[in-house]
């Protein structure tokens, strides 16, 4: 694919980097979390000990976008060291749907569907319900999920409540238990305020706040826990779904895709006390309704029959079949990640694919 000696480092989270070389990938151990000490360390043995064995610098060190994360700095570090190399920051959902365009070989555009947890966007904010038009190393944002402010910051990962809170304010006061009320004001008043609250179009988020919501998870003790439990409570009979509007427009331009009638759907259940297992799956059915519908509609726009569906919530077993079902059936190509996983331990793979300056179509 390239000549180029290229260093992808990958994301923070489910690190991997990879060293390509003649267009031979070699891939780096899993690292797990660069936020850990030990990790990083060994990350950064780990890089050192790649470029030397391959016997010279690298032509290209590719990293995320995100500023503050670490394989990000230990990029700048590498480039000062290497300073014929060329740094190449990456968007991480453009990098995720990368990944299935180097996996497949694919030359032509492609509608790019990236729902995950979080990545840092080219607006300033945290991206993770992406529909993006992707042209080998460029892209464009089509469409995405309204933003939602995390309070907190990274604390709404390991404190889902917070998530619902920030969505459906302050009738969670009540709904939302197992938390203080006091640490519930606190925190809508933050809101409120906007302080220490960035915005975010994750779809992860959004089941975190499904999870707190239905008390399934309103303090996780790991990453995901809350999606994880949301998606064993899934009932395969159950076809309903909560209606959502798409055609609002965002300040940039994009489709906008409002999911505040999911929540206000599920607060209704709740309180005619319908079953939680049912709420559930009505949550579920509904992120399938906007990915088909959202997608159906771009790709008769712009008449691109390929989609690629990558991002941690696409390992997701519910959610998966059915969607990957329902594309199919509107006479769509739809590729996925067949080497690499779905979530973080593809951004290397994508990072490397765009680094290589593919672009035609």
């Amino acid at each position: 694919m390239s000549n180029k000696v290229v260093l992808a480092l990958g994301a923070d989270i489910k690190s991997r980097f990879l060293l390509a070389k003649l267009g031979c990938l070699h891939f780096g151990p899993d690292m797990g979390d660069l936020s850990i000490a030990k990790n990083y360390e060994f990350f950064k043995s780990e890089v050192r000990r790649f470029i030397k064995s391959g016997g010279q610098a690298p032509d290209v060190i590719s990293c995320d976008l995100h500023p503050g994360f670490f394989s990000t700095r230990f990029a700048k570090e590498l480039k000062s060291r290497y300073e014929t190399s060329k740094l190449k920051a990456v968007q991480h959902h453009h990098a995720h749907i990368a990944s299935v365009l180097y996996e497949h070989m694919i030359r032509r555009p492609v509608i790019g569907v990236s729902f995950d947890g979080t990545g840092f966007g080219t607006d300033g904010n945290f991206w993770g319900g992406e529909f993006l038009l992707v042209r080998g190393s460029r892209f464009k944002r089509l469409a995405h999920l309204k933003y939602r402010m995390m309070p907190g910051g990274e604390k709404v990962v390991y404190e889902p409540w917070r998530m619902a809170l920030s969505i459906v304010g302050e009738k969670g006061i009540d709904i939302i238990r197992g938390v203080k009320k006091a640490d519930k004001e606190l925190v809508l008043s933050a809101i409120k305020k906007g302080i220490n609250s960035p915005l975010s179009s994750s779809a992860g988020r959004l089941f975190d706040a499904a999870a707190a919501l239905l008390g399934v998870c309103r303090f996780a003790s790991y990453e995901a826990e809350g999606p994880i439990r949301l998606e064993k409570m899934c009932l395969a009979d159950v076809s309903d779904f909560y209606e959502v509007p798409f055609s609002k427009r965002s300040s940039q331009g994009c489709n906008l895709i409002d999911t505040d009638a999911i929540f206000e759907g599920m607060m209704k259940d709740l309180k005619r006390g319908r079953s939680r297992r049912f709420i559930a799956t009505r949550f579920h059915n509904s992120m399938v309704e906007i990915i088909v519908s959202v997608t159906k509609r771009l790709s008769k726009r712009l008449r691109i029959k390929d989609v690629v569906l990558s991002g941690g919530v696409f390992q997701n077993n519910y959610l998966k079949p059915r969607i990957m079902g329902r594309l199919k059936a509107l006479g769509l190509n739809i590729f996925m990640n067949d080497i690499t996983p779905a979530n973080d331990l593809n951004i290397s793979t994508g990072q490397y694919y765009v680094s290589c300056g593919t672009s035609k179509g």
